[in-house]
């Protein structure tokens, strides 16, 4: 079976602290090494960190956009984004990784993110209209991207 071509860095604000997050992040991890070379990059949180939630939000903004390896296309995970089905996000995924082979998806903490992020951001593509915690974000990117690669292999899974 044919890999995807380029690689997807996921890089997250915040490690996940409940088994059951961890659990399901790394099981979608293991399933999705099959299909595209990915790395998942946790960086630390500022939020609840005795600081204004503005310095906070500025500051794992700074730790997002240091993470994205060089060159990569930068999309964040935003619930004011572009919504998709699944087949759309497996079509997308393609397209994206054959014109720009790296792809750095951001995933915010709590609060969201700092406007430099954004304004960094090359797409901004929403999981749905209704709000998840950036926990369960994490993971339902996670699966999405798995169900997006079944699609693009012609794989069950997705129906």
């Amino acid at each position: 079976m044919p890999r995807a071509i380029g690689h997807i860095t996921v890089v997250a604000v915040g490690k996940l602290r409940e088994r059951h997050w961890q659990d399901a992040q790394d099981e979608y991890v293991r399933r999705l090494a099959r299909y595209t070379d990915l790395n998942l990059v946790e960086v630390k949180d500022a939020v609840g960190k005795s600081l204004p939630d503005v310095v906070a939000i500025a500051r794992e903004g700074e730790q997002l956009l240091t993470a994205v390896p060089r060159g990569a296309r930068v999309i964040v995970m935003d619930s004011g984004g572009r919504p998709m089905s699944s087949p759309e996000l497996a079509d997308y995924l393609q397209s994206q990784l054959e014109t720009h082979g790296d792809l750095a998806i951001l995933v915010g903490g709590p609060l969201g993110f700092d406007p430099a992020v954004t304004a960094t951001a090359h797409d901004r593509l929403s999981l749905s209209r209704m709000t998840f915690t950036h926990e369960m974000a994490r993971v339902i990117l996670l699966e999405q991207l798995y169900r997006a690669f079944t699609i693009l292999h012609g794989e069950p899974y997705h129906k």
